[in-house]
């Protein structure tokens, strides 16, 4: 709970916010709390060092207040003269009726029965419903002027703490980490959503420290100050009746000076009905009697400021010392490290503040993976320092490997594209002496696939050179389509091809993918590589009519893939892995069945034909 109000008392306030018009906040600044102490002050004594800020300042700001001013203005502002005036005749009326004749003319000449019947006057006026009503409206609207008073004292003691502070960080650890820590209380200011209705005079409080610090505001605790002035609104309207009635014969309400040992004139005896009562009323209700009930106000009001200033300002000081414990713990490593180590400070000193939040990052992950002598060593070697310049997601390979001479042989390798080796996990499969350079590594990178890459970092570095040689679309595709095994067996082609034959080969794996089985075989490969027509061969692999035809057009494939054998145009070998299938070889035979049943058919069976032929005779002559 503490923390959560800590973070909404802070509002951040604009530089240019100025005090309304008619403040009653004196507008000349008492004499600023001396910073020398902040800047040497020790971490374990910093918390009272601004417990005596804020008391000084409270204490400087608390005696200039107009509290009286404050008071008389609320005053006219709630028309109080009129409740006053309206009570008192409500209470002479009401003592009238309760006092017989010899009362009311006795009054008017003993000094001792005016003033009873003036204090019962009195304590009816005062302690009605309708003067206790008023008066906590007057409280409420003193309150709200000063919560605004309270508020530029806050500011003033807060923003004067905060000064402190950050003199204590750039002093003790690092100008950087002031920066940083005016941006992390202007980022929780932001959080927080409040501050636009702050009203303060922040000039007042500004000086050379104040207005490097690039138009970060003043910190103003308003919702303590709110706090406060509803409290002792609530007192004043509390005690405000017992006081004025606790002193109402004596120093509050001033009798007339002609009551004591005085007495009527004669012509006035046809009024001493009234005894003393018009001039108890006259009295009551006028000038000085309202006066010193606005002094008993303004005496309550500075009362119970006395008693809750101090109390207020060691709250500030604890806020203040709460944001610096926050910012203590988020950062506390690089805090350690600063103190201790002078080249991490300078490198702590030549950090931007937006980059400090990196350097933390990487203090954490070496805390994780590192010894305290390791830190110390990466630290004074200036290898951490290399670390630190590279893209903040080169930390993960210190992260997963806990080895600093790691991440730096990765960066000499991959330089900026270390973050793809991370991005692809790369840096978990493979070393950076696997690549012989970095277009190699770049050239697998190129890929940007991780699984892809992983299957491809399964073959060894030859092939994996081999490979790279193609297309990167198309060894992409390769890589997701195959497996290392049938990667291998695509680099043993394309190490005796062409660039061109490469090309198609992998171009026609990938449109057909079940041509590569005909292809895992030495015999075919030495007979693809070694064919004059790559492409013609690798089409009469790729021809899978047996299955997909009817089983006339099957035979004719194959006498036709036979001519090519017989002729020459294509080794046996791969006739015989064309067809060296089961259900091909069913074909096959199937299909020379058929062509013996129809050679016995139409030749075998044909029916012979006898010619006769007569030949005449010469010898006769005939």
């Amino acid at each position: 709970m503490r923390r959560n109000l800590s973070a909404l008392l802070l509002i951040f306030a604009l530089l240019s916010a100025l005090l309304p018009e008619g403040s009653l906040l004196a507008q000349e600044p008492p004499p600023l709390y001396t910073f020398q102490e902040c800047e040497t002050v020790e971490e374990a004594r910093l918390r009272d060092e601004l417990n005596g800020i804020t008391q000084f300042v409270f204490a400087a700001e608390q005696g200039r207040l107009d509290i009286a001013g404050m008071v008389e203005s609320a005053w006219f502002e709630q028309n109080v003269d009129r409740v006053v005036d309206a009570q008192v005749d409500a209470a002479v009326d009401r003592v009238r009726g309760e006092e017989d004749y010899w009362g009311r003319f006795l009054s008017g000449w003993s000094a001792a029965k005016a003033e009873e019947l003036t204090t019962k006057v009195a304590n009816y006026a005062f302690g009605s419903d309708a003067f206790r009503t008023q008066i906590d409206a007057l409280a409420a609207a003193i309150a709200d002027e000063l919560a605004r008073e309270i508020g530029a004292m806050t500011a003033r003691s807060a923003s004067s703490a905060l000064l402190c502070v950050q003199e204590f960080i750039g002093d003790t650890f690092s100008q950087t980490l002031v920066a940083v820590f005016q941006e992390d209380i202007e980022q929780k200011v932001t959080e927080a959503g409040v501050g636009q209705d702050a009203e303060a005079d922040f000039s007042v409080i500004l000086d050379t420290r104040t207005k490097s610090l690039a138009g970060v505001g003043v910190i103003i605790a308003s919702q303590i100050a709110k706090s406060l002035a509803k409290k002792v609104a609530q007192r004043v309207a509390g005690k405000l009746a017992g006081r004025i009635l606790g002193k109402a014969a004596t120093s509050i309400i001033p009798l007339a000076g002609w009551i004591i040992g005085g007495g009527l004139i004669i012509w006035d005896l046809i009024e001493a009905g009234e005894g003393a009562l018009p001039q108890i009323r006259e009295s009551l209700k006028g000038a000085d009697v309202k006066s010193a009930i606005r002094a008993q106000v303004a005496e309550v009001v500075k009362t119970e400021l006395g008693v809750e200033m101090p109390e207020l300002a060691r709250a500030v000081a604890n806020d203040i010392y709460a944001e610096w414990l926050d910012f203590r713990q988020k950062f506390s490593r690089v805090l350690d490290l600063a103190e201790s180590n002078s080249r991490f400070q300078t490198l702590l000193d030549s950090t931007t503040a937006d980059q400090v939040g990196k350097l933390a990052t990487l203090v954490a992950v070496a805390d994780a993976k590192l010894s305290p002598e390791q830190i110390e060593q990466s630290i004074n070697s200036g290898v951490f320092e290399r670390i630190f310049f590279l893209p903040p997601l080169a930390f993960e390979i210190l992260r997963t490997t806990g080895d600093t001479e790691k991440v730096i042989a990765w960066a000499n390798l991959a330089g900026e594209s270390v973050a793809a080796v991370v991005e692809t996990e790369l840096y978990k499969i493979a070393q950076p002496d696997n690549f012989a350079d970095r277009a190699a590594l770049e050239a697998v990178l190129a890929l940007g696939d991780g699984p892809a890459i992983r299957t491809l970092m399964e073959l060894n570095q030859l092939e994996r050179e081999i490979l790279l040689a193609l297309p990167t679309n198309s060894l992409a595709q390769a890589v997701v389509a195959f497996s290392p095994e049938e990667l291998r067996w695509v680099a043993s082609y394309v190490t005796q091809l062409t660039p061109q034959e490469s090309n198609r080969l992998v171009s026609q794996l990938l449109r057909e993918p079940a041509l590569m089985p005909k292809l895992k075989f030495e015999d075919i490969r030495k007979a693809v590589v070694e064919s004059d027509n790559v492409e013609e061969t690798l089409a009469f692999l790729s021809e899978r009519k047996a299955g997909e035809s009817s089983p006339v057009e099957v035979v004719a494939t194959v006498v036709e893939d036979t001519q090519r054998v017989i002729d020459g145009q294509v080794p046996w070998q791969l006739f015989w892995r064309k067809y060296a299938t089961r259900q091909n070889l069913l074909y096959v035979g199937g299909g020379l069945l058929l062509l013996f049943l129809l050679w016995r058919l139409f030749f075998r069976r044909s029916p012979n034909v006898n010619v006769t032929v007569n030949i005449p005779d010469q010898r006769d002559g005939r």
